[in-house]
Formats: structure tokens, sequence, C-alpha cells
């Protein structure tokens, strides 16, 4: 890869970065390994390597606006209680069809694979 045809509008190394589905990874390989910093022009992104910067990455997480996350429990055939706020990875370890076990937790279904759902406000019979 050359590094002076980065910036250059329509080349190999410009659509890259900018005109495939792997674009953002590419432009963060390439901040890995050679520094930098990739600006916004428009619709295409550009890069300065003329800026020594350390790579941080965040998520944005607006605390104050952000909703409390639902607790689910499920119970198993067996008896079992799973205990999640992760609706979608604890369907996907357990092997289940997300939408089935919506049903489920809205009441619209009684079990889906022997999966049932408790009411936090319901206590076990010996505490």
């Amino acid at each position: 890869m050359n590094l002076d045809n980065i910036n250059k509008l329509n080349s190999k190394e410009w659509s890259m970065f900018n005109g495939n589905s792997k674009g953002a990874q590419n432009r963060a390989k390439l901040l890995i390994k050679h520094g930098g910093r990739w600006e916004r022009q428009g619709k295409n992104w550009f890069w300065n390597s003329m800026v020594k910067t350390d790579i941080q990455f965040f998520h944005r997480q607006d605390v104050e606006k952000k909703k409390p996350r639902k607790i689910y429990v499920f119970v198993d055939k067996e008896g079992i209680r799973y205990i999640t706020d992760n609706f979608e990875r604890f369907c996907t370890e357990h092997n289940l069809n997300s939408s089935a076990m919506w049903e489920v937790s809205s009441g619209k279904r009684k079990q889906f694979k022997g999966f049932t759902i408790e009411s936090l406000n319901d206590k076990p019979e010996n505490p």
C-alpha cells in the first residue's frame, strides 16, 4: 500500500478507506499502525498523517438520559433461574429464538423450549 495515494480520489488506496464496506475497519487498522487522524470532508474520509495523538477508543454514554436496563428472570424446565439484563446475549448463549422469547417475556406465550419468565415480584417459596 502506497501511503501517498490514500488521499488521492478514486485511487486503489483511497477506495479501500472510503468506497467499501470495510472502510471503517481499514481506517482503524491504519491509525493503529501509522497514527495520525481521519477527518471527514463531505462524504469522504481523508487521513492527516501529521497529527500525533494517542489512540483512544470510547463509547458515548449519556448517563443522565440512559434508561435503567430491564432485568429478566428466566426459569428452565429443571427449575434453574437465569437472571440477565442482556436479553439478546442470553438467547444466543442458550440457542433460543429471540422473537419467541420476547413473546414469553411479554406474556403472549407461556414457555419456549422449557423456559418461562418469572416476575421480579415473585418470591421463592423457601427463602
